[in-house]
This record gives C-alpha cells, structure tokens and sequence, in this order.
C-alpha cells in the first residue's frame, strides 16, 4: 500500500498535479485531518513566536515541519527514512522546510536503524522500545522487517550550521534520550515524545543535565492541542505525575521550557 502510494506521488509530481490533487483532498476527504491540523496549529502557535527557527527531529512525512512553517518559522527538519524525505521534498518543495536525511544522536557517526515498511511511524533507533512495543501489541511482532545504517548528528552540529533554534521538537519512538544527550545548551522551548509502556526512558530524559533547575515542565497527549496541566510545574511535580500513569500504549510529548513559558 504505502509503495504504491509513494509511486502515485512520484507520477503526480512528474505531471505537475501534485499541488492540485493535494489541494482536493484537502477540501474533501481531508477535511477532518485539516481540522485537527488547525487545532495544533493553534496550539503552537501560542508557543512559538512568527519567525523563530525549529528543530523537527523525526520529521516522518513532514506534517508537524508544515505547521511550524505555516507559522512563518525557519524549518530544519531532520528524517534518516529516505522515504519519508520523499514525500517531504514532493509534497512541501519550495515552502521553505530544509529536510536532512539523518538522524540526531550522542555523537556525529553512523546509526542503525530499525526500519517498518508498513508503518514509517514507527522506525525507531532503539531495540528496548522496539521490543516494548511488541509486548503491548502482539499484531505488531513481524513489523519491523530491515536494518539501515543511517548518518547521525548531534544537535550541538546542527546549532553549530543553523544557529540556536527557539524550539527544538523530538519524536523518535524511543531514542530521546539518546538526541537530547547530544544537546549541551538549553533552548527557550523542546518537547520530546513519551510513551506510558516506556515511560523509564522519559524520566531519565528529566533528569539530563542540559535542563536547568529553573525548567518548567508540562505534557499534552496524542496530537498536542492542549497540555494537560494548568499551569507550568517543576521536574519533581511532572515525574510525579507520569510516574502515575497507567503503563500502556499511550504517547504524548513532554515540553521543557526555560521558564519564558511561565
């Protein structure tokens, strides 16, 4: 399904009616995705100033680089899954989202990754939370089905090329900790992904050194539209609170600002 549908992209592209198509199915069978989309559109629009650079670390197909573009933000987007940089570059060519095929690691160097050709959501880096998820969804055990070596930077090389971004978004099914070990200055905003069946590894990443103890923390859940709590709180409260959390296949995003967000 998903070869064939890249394939029809590729055709659309080459004929010049990708725009247009794109454009339909929007107006169509897009039109509930589109309304989720505006909900987290607005949502980071409250988060991130016009023009600020981001980071979009897992970028898959590019629909999170296309809001925070659509917010007139400079977009490096980093994709190690050729594929899915495909689909970037056809699907947002000319709308200003710099796509790098790479990962973001602990080091500059080569990675290995674990690749789905049915679900590209759910490449992932690490072996732990690959074998996690397949203890929450037997359905899932023959998913992963290749490895590729895959080039990795660290986030302190991409600041080095890019300068510091405002916001620095990390979805990479498991293998946060890891991107954020390769960050040693702390950005105004970053949210990176948890899972509630992989809940230890997002503890460890509040307690990584790159976030000051004037941080502020909050989460939202699935596609973020809203965060959970009320208010800002401290790296004690919010390890309180996940610790809480029922241990199943539910994710959502961790944000850490530097207390500008207070």
């Amino acid at each position: 399904m998903k070869t064939s549908r890249r394939k029809l992209e590729e055709l659309l592209w080459l004929t010049g009616l990708h725009r247009p198509v794109r454009s339909l199915y929007r107006l169509t069978a897009g039109r509930q995705v589109a309304a989720s989309r505006d909900a987290v559109k607005k949502f980071y629009a409250g988060l991130v100033p016009s023009g600020s650079l981001v980071f979009d670390i897992g970028a898959n197909v590019g629909s999170m680089s296309a809001i925070f573009r659509s917010l007139s933000s400079h977009v490096v987007a980093l994709e190690p899954n050729a594929d899915c940089v495909r689909h970037i570059q056809l699907s947002y060519l000319g709308e200003g989202i710099e796509v790098i095929q790479a990962v973001a690691g602990p080091r500059n160097g080569l990675a290995t990754l674990i690749v789905s050709d049915e679900r590209d959501d759910v490449s992932s880096l690490s072996e732990d939370w690959v074998e996690s998820i397949k203890t929450e969804h037997e359905e899932y055990s023959s998913l992963w089905s290749r490895r590729i070596a895959v080039p990795m930077l660290t986030l302190d090389t991409l600041i080095d090329r890019y300068g510091m971004p405002y916001f620095i978004k990390i979805d990479v099914e498991g293998f946060e900790e890891s991107v954020l070990t390769g960050l040693s200055t702390q950005p105004q905003l970053v949210s990176f992904e948890f899972n509630a069946a992989f809940l230890p590894a997002a503890m460890r990443c509040l307690d990584l050194e790159v976030f000051s103890p004037d941080s502020r923390f909050n989460f939202a859940m699935g596609d973020p539209t809203h965060f959970e709590l009320g208010s800002w709180c401290e790296r004690r409260e919010i390890a309180e609170i996940l610790s809480r959390m029922r241990h199943q296949d539910r994710h959502g995003d961790i944000f850490v600002t530097d207390g500008s967000h207070d």
